[in-house]
């Protein structure tokens, strides 16, 4: 059995904008997976050394569709961050993989 098959929810690779805010600081960073429980991201460059547990994360569709979501960042690898969705968030999580998938469609 591969690592994917047990993953409790498929991801969807996608390619997108997002902003990483903890604090009164901002990261910006790129998508590059989604799914109902959380997403990877791109490690921004000036990511801190001391370890962030939440942060707010923009997810930047185009100018008018940008979806904030509270995340706990759950693995800290040098290239990528893997989050997860913090509970309470489920119809912001939808609409999260509502707009994801017409980025999908657009790609192909």
């Amino acid at each position: 059995m591969s690592f994917a098959e047990k993953r409790r929810h498929p991801r969807l690779a996608i390619y997108s904008a997002a902003l990483a805010i903890n604090g009164a600081d901002g990261y910006l960073s790129d998508v590059r997976d989604l799914s109902q429980g959380g997403a990877c991201i791109g490690r921004p460059k000036n990511w801190p050394e001391k370890p962030i547990d939440v942060c707010r994360v923009f997810f930047i569709f185009d100018q008018e569709t940008v979806i904030a979501i509270d995340a706990r960042i759950v693995r800290s690898a040098p290239e990528e961050l893997g989050l997860e969705f913090l509970p309470g968030q489920e119809s912001r999580v939808e609409s999260l993989l509502y707009e994801s998938r017409f980025l999908d469609r657009e790609a192909l």
